[in-house]
């Protein structure tokens, strides 16, 4: 049997985070489609999250071997750190700051990233993130600093 390990290993992480999410979010009131209680969306980003690793982990058992390598630990820790610093400034620094600062950092993660190309996609996702967040689904979540307003 010709198994893909790499494919195998990031699928059985989806399906544990999945897990340990949903198990997480049992406390949270539903809601429905129409009216959405606070643990509706994560519900459903978690569901998808573990459907994403039971089809990850079906495809690896049969796409060929491809052996575990080293582990990317700076570029690892870059998206992480992003991450990180957006949930620190969201409150006071508002959408905009936050993302572009967790933009700024995960792209940091590749080396062939150009500064022109960066700023394209950081305009690009804080409108694209103003549309969704703020605009259709009236998130009320500052899009400014604090200090600026």
């Amino acid at each position: 049997m010709r198994l893909n390990a790499k494919d195998i290993f990031s699928g059985l992480i989806f399906i544990a985070i999945a897990l340990i999410g949903l198990w997480l979010n049992t406390e949270h009131a539903m809601g429905s489609a129409r009216r959405m209680g606070p643990g509706y969306m994560p519900w459903l980003t978690f569901m998808l999250l573990l459907a994403l690793g039971v089809i990850v982990v079906v495809l690896a058992l049969a796409s060929g071997p491809d052996p575990l390598e080293r582990w990317a630990w700076r570029e690892m820790s870059l998206v992480l750190l992003g991450m990180c610093v957006f949930g620190l400034l969201l409150e006071r620094g508002g959408l905009f700051l936050s993302s572009a600062a967790m933009i700024g950092i995960a792209s940091l993660a590749d080396r062939s990233h150009r500064p022109l190309g960066v700023l394209g996609v950081m305009i690009f996702l804080l409108a694209l993130c103003w549309w969704v967040f703020i605009y259709q689904l009236d998130i009320r979540v500052s899009v400014w600093p604090q200090f600026w307003q």
